[in-house]
């Protein structure tokens, strides 16, 4: 019996990554809501499509559309025992952050944060922020936020390096 073929994804980042800008017309915190209000065609998955990964896609997707975004990273977020990853988004003159688990709860479709809510100071209190997914993955293995070896989201990178 032959065994089957084996699948071995990349472990560099896509070139060109940050292909095609096109703008969203609200560059408020509500535009940021209105357009990631659809949340993601993939739900999560531990180790797999993880809060990294979902906070690497993001990070892209608001950059696509012209947001200025930081990939967050927390050894223990909120003082508790668990690694986490989220984006900022500045809209100057302030700072939001978007929680991307919380785009695949029941209970709510997104979480955006915002500087008066309760648990702003949580996503204020990082280890790193990386101002794109090349500082993100420098000094982390780009396995963590490979996003874009999942052929749902794939599509969204090809059509943006132009359907290649």
């Amino acid at each position: 019996m032959e065994s089957p073929k084996t699948f071995a994804p990349p472990v560099t980042i896509p070139s060109p990554y940050y292909a095609k800008v096109d703008l969203w017309i609200d560059h408020s915190i509500f535009g940021v809501d209105t357009l990631i209000g659809s949340g993601f065609l993939r739900k999560y998955d531990r180790n797999v499509f993880d809060c990294s990964e979902m906070a690497a896609y993001l990070e892209w997707m608001l950059e696509k559309h012209g947001f200025d975004t930081k990939i967050c990273l927390a050894d223990r977020f909120a003082n508790g025992s668990i690694a986490h990853a989220w984006v900022a988004v500045d809209i100057p003159p302030k700072r939001y952050y978007v929680e991307p688990t919380a785009l695949n709860t029941d209970v709510f479709i997104f979480s955006t944060i915002k500087p008066y809510d309760g648990n702003y100071e949580d996503y204020s209190r990082y280890n790193g922020i990386y101002e794109d997914i090349y500082a993100a993955t420098k000094n982390s293995r780009v396995s963590e936020f490979d996003w874009w070896n999942d052929p749902q989201l794939a599509y969204n990178l090809k059509e943006s390096q132009g359907g290649k």
